[in-house]
């Protein structure tokens, strides 16, 4: 009798143990998400009190995802699903921008250290130079006037990018998640690669010169987009007047800068659409530059 209540109690927790799919691992202060179901994730952002995005004093978690829920192409579209993809987006968003700061801080250290004339140290050129080649700062000058201006360039170009327009594209263009590309690669920004065959191939054009990038998780295609906007000379707007708003001593928002997108994204209306959405989640409260606080 006990061994048969026993066998009726499991076939009752099954479904529980077959949709149990929550992996994750602690580190650094940040909770990092291998694996989650929808209803898993919800549940995370509350236990964690991370409970909106739209006010000036929402407060961000380290809570970072690997990659989308696993259910995620079978939730129904809903203005509560959107709601979360842009949570799971926002701490890796900013996370990324923590990661750029960092570069900025070292070159506004070298920057310092050349106005009060001292040199740099050989390894200290040299990471300039990979920073210059990774953000495209190109000079042919040599010698001391290459690094001023190597610095003034990337001082242009390292920075953060408003964390609404990451969110809000992302969202658009990979239509909330559910696209091929975001759940088989990561990949939130149709993000392209030229002339190789790695990658996803084009359904609609097979014998494109172009794949689309694979990404491990989706940290490493919000990081990829971000250089993008900070190297590509379709942003140089969005530099331009990130610069401006750096000297006025206030962020850069994302609903300043929206119109840039047509330059690289052929979406009917993509301007509009990326304004809308601004508007409709006040996504714009997100660019005050709020801190991710770590997971105790």
């Amino acid at each position: 009798m006990i061994l048969r209540c026993f066998f009726f109690l499991l076939l009752g927790l099954a479904p529980f143990f077959a949709d149990a799919r929550l992996i994750t691992q602690m580190k650094d202060g940040a909770l990092l998400v291998k694996s989650a179901t929808y209803q898993e994730t919800e549940e995370l952002f509350r236990q964690y009190k991370y409970e909106g995005f739209s006010e000036i004093n929402s407060r961000f978690p380290r809570i970072y995802f690997l990659r989308l829920p696993t259910d995620w192409a079978e939730i129904p579209e809903s203005d509560d699903k959107h709601r979360v993809f842009i949570k799971i987006l926002l701490p890796l968003i900013l996370q990324a921008n923590e990661n750029v700061l960092k570069e900025r801080s070292w070159l506004e250290d070298m920057r310092q250290k050349t106005k009060s004339g001292r040199q740099l140290t050989e390894a200290e050129q040299k990471k300039l130079e990979e920073l210059a080649q990774k953000y495209d700062a190109f000079t042919r000058l040599k010698g001391t006037e290459r690094i001023a201006v190597q610095l003034k360039l990337l001082l242009e170009k390292a920075d953060t990018v408003p964390p609404s327009l990451l969110a809000a594209t992302a969202g658009i263009y990979s239509n909330w998640g559910t696209s091929r590309l975001a759940l088989q690669a990561n990949s939130l920004y149709l993000q392209e690669i030229w002339y190789e065959k790695q990658g996803l191939e084009p359904l609609d054009d097979p014998d494109a010169d172009y794949r689309y990038k694979i990404y491990g998780n989706l940290a490493e295609g919000i990081a990829d987009h971000i250089l993008k906007i900070n190297s590509s000379i379709n942003y140089n707007y969005l530099r331009v007047s990130r610069t401006n708003s750096r000297k006025m001593g206030r962020p850069l928002y994302g609903p300043q800068v929206a119109a840039t997108m047509m330059l690289d994204n052929n979406l009917k209306n993509i301007a509009g659409m990326i304004d809308y959405t601004f508007s409709y989640y006040k996504l714009q409260n997100a660019d005050y530059k709020p801190q991710l606080e770590d997971i105790k």
